[in-house]
């Protein structure tokens, strides 16, 4: 088996993208949690906001696709195992995917089992690495506070985030 070179370039592509976003979708997290969160600092951490006063732990990921080009969402199979660990401390763990149709959330859960598999980013000829595959229909769309209130949850249209 030839080993191919990593497509840093779209690598890159994929960071700068979920960093420019990053900013917005904390801000979406927060309205929606109802609770201040602050950023780790360290780029290897396991999570990506946090409130440890409130035991609040939170994941973000982006993705260039829509809610239902798959019957799955991927998380790692390490920010699975933590959240469940941090679960035993008290916390609530939230694993958030921006997503090209709105902001959806899970709340991880203790009695969930989900499947795990070998993947790997193959645009980008990343190595694989184990991930726990995370039913879409557990994902909840998360609807601004604002919308909310100003119009019952079940009378508001979708959310949906327009890129610029």
């Amino acid at each position: 088996l030839m080993k191919r070179a990593v497509n840093t370039k779209m690598k890159q592509m994929d960071l700068k993208y979920g960093n420019n976003n990053q900013a917005i979708a904390k801000e979406l997290i927060e309205d929606w949690l109802d609770v201040p969160l602050r950023e780790y600092k360290d780029k290897w951490s396991t999570f990506d906001f946090y409130n440890n006063s409130l035991k609040i732990l939170v994941e973000l990921k982006r993705r260039r696709n829509d809610s239902k080009k798959y019957e799955t969402q991927l998380i790692g199979k390490n920010k699975w195992d933590k959240a469940r660990l941090k679960l035993k401390e008290g916390y609530k763990v939230y694993f958030f995917y921006l997503l090209t149709d709105g902001l959806w959330c899970y709340e991880v859960n203790a009695n969930h089992e989900f499947q795990t598999s070998l993947l790997g980013n193959y645009a980008r000829n990343d190595k694989t690495s184990e991930l726990v595959l995370i039913p879409s229909i557990y994902l909840q769309k998360t609807i601004p506070k604002q919308l909310q209130e100003e119009t019952g949850i079940k009378k508001v249209e979708p959310y949906i985030m327009k890129w610029t």
